[in-house]
C-alpha cells in the first residue's frame, strides 16, 4: 500500500471519534466514513465476515489487505479505521492502476470518490458489485443510521 507508513492507528477514543479522526487524517467527510462503517460492520470491532476472513469496522479483508498486518486490525478499531482510509485515499488519489487491466464498469481515474468506496467492496472499480454497495452506502450516508434510535 502506497501509505502504509502513515497507517499507525495511534488514535484513541470513541468509535465515532475514530471514525472522524481517520475520515480527517485521510482527508474524506466524516459523514462518509461513518456510513461505511454501518455497512461493514454496524460500528462493531467484533465483527466477522467473509467466513471469517474479513473483520473489524470497516471489515479488513485476509486475502487482500493483510500482509502481516491482520492481527492488528482484527484487534484495533483505530487501526482498523486508518487503514480503511488509507486504502480509499490510494483509490482516490489513483495509486490503484492495477484496476485498469482487470474486469471494470469504466476506466479508473484519480478523484472518484465513489468509484474508490466500490473498489473497497468488490475490488473492481465500477462493476455491478461495486455500484450496489455504493448504493447502499449512499443511503447509510443519507438517512444518517448511526443516529437512529437503537444504533
Amino acid at each position: 500500500m502506497p501509505y502504509a507508513r502513515f497507517v499507525d492507528g495511534r488514535f484513541r477514543g470513541t468509535t465515532d471519534e475514530i471514525i472522524q479522526w481517520a475520515a480527517r487524517k485521510w482527508g474524506f467527510p466524516p459523514r462518509l466514513l461513518r456510513a461505511v462503517a454501518t455497512v461493514e460492520s454496524y460500528w462493531h470491532q467484533s465483527a466477522l465476515g467473509d467466513g471469517g476472513d474479513s473483520f473489524g469496522l470497516f471489515q479488513v479483508r485476509r486475502p487482500y489487505h493483510c500482509w502481516g498486518a491482520c492481527r492488528i486490525a482484527r484487534d484495533s478499531t483505530a487501526f482498523n479505521a486508518d487503514y480503511y482510509g488509507g486504502i480509499l485515499r490510494a483509490y482516490y488519489d489513483g495509486r490503484m492502476r492495477w484496476l485498469n487491466t482487470v474486469e471494470r464498469g469504466r476506466e479508473y481515474r484519480a478523484g472518484d470518490l465513489w468509484g474508490s468506496v466500490g473498489a473497497w467492496y468488490a475490488g473492481r472499480w465500477w462493476t455491478d458489485p461495486a455500484k450496489g454497495y455504493i448504493k447502499t452506502v449512499k443511503t447509510r450516508m443519507r438517512d444518517r443510521t448511526w443516529r437512529k434510535p437503537g444504533f
